[in-house]
């Protein structure tokens, strides 16, 4: 189960992880406005009635870990076995606004905890960020579906889903939508040599699929070349090699 020793510890997830509350312990200066604070914080990202299908998303402006508290009362919580009972609180910078909260910043705070815990290393780890998302990562949050509580008189377990996007992916495909993105970097064009490339020298695999993105958005090899930090000859190649086919664009 989740828990730790103490709350000043690590916490241990199911099958034998630690998670480390100060791993996620990472902020933004500007994660709250003045009148998020005074109007009691940031309002949670979903609410008690949303129906299943219920999305929010954002960039994430703070996360870090705690242990959760008695709704009603404020008291902390723990297991049974007197273990603490740990949640990731993130807050997104979401296009979310409450005409009832003066100078809303649009800012919603997303609490995972339970199962979600484990669904949420699961999407940071296949984002190729580690355990955790960090600041400037992007993250959806979906309401998936419930789960029946195992023990009587208790609600209903609330599944989400979660899409991480680091932050290095985001701005790139900010940047492949910017029309005007490259318009400034163009090189002078070169020869191309008619050839069949199996591995274009120097691109990734990843690479070479934004290669091939950016030219479906009708960026010159020029462009792309600018975009990725490559010559033309490889972005032109790589096009090549992508469609097992002679370079065109």
């Amino acid at each position: 189960m989740f828990g730790t020793n103490n709350y000043g510890g690590g916490f241990t997830q199911q099958g034998g992880a630690s998670y480390r509350p100060q791993q996620a312990q990472q902020q933004s200066a500007e994660s709250l406005s003045l009148d998020d604070v005074m109007q009691g914080g940031a309002p949670s990202a979903f609410s008690k009635d949303d129906p299943i299908g219920t999305s929010v998303e954002g960039e994430i402006v703070e996360i870090r870990a705690e242990q959760q508290t008695d709704f009603t009362t404020g008291e902390p919580l723990y297991y049974p076995n007197g273990k603490a009972k740990p949640q990731v609180v993130i807050h997104l910078q979401t296009t979310m606004t409450d005409p009832n909260r003066i100078g809303d910043s649009g800012i919603r705070g997303v609490y995972v905890k339970g199962y979600n815990i484990g669904q949420l290393r699961l999407a940071c780890r296949q984002a190729g960020v580690g355990d955790h998302p960090n600041v400037g990562d992007h993250l959806k949050a979906t309401f998936a579906r419930t789960q029946p509580a195992k023990t009587r008189g208790f609600n209903d377990a609330k599944i989400y889903d979660y899409i991480v996007t680091p932050k290095k992916t985001a701005d790139l495909t900010a940047a492949m939508n910017d029309p005007q993105a490259g318009m400034t970097q163009q090189q002078p064009a070169q020869p191309v040599q008619q050839a069949t490339f199996s591995q274009p020298a120097g691109l990734t695999a990843q690479e070479r699929q934004q290669v091939l993105q950016l030219k479906s958005l009708g960026k010159t090899p020029q462009e792309i070349a600018g975009l990725l930090g490559k010559t033309v000859d490889q972005v032109v190649n790589a096009v090549g090699a992508g469609s097992g086919q002679e370079p065109e664009f």
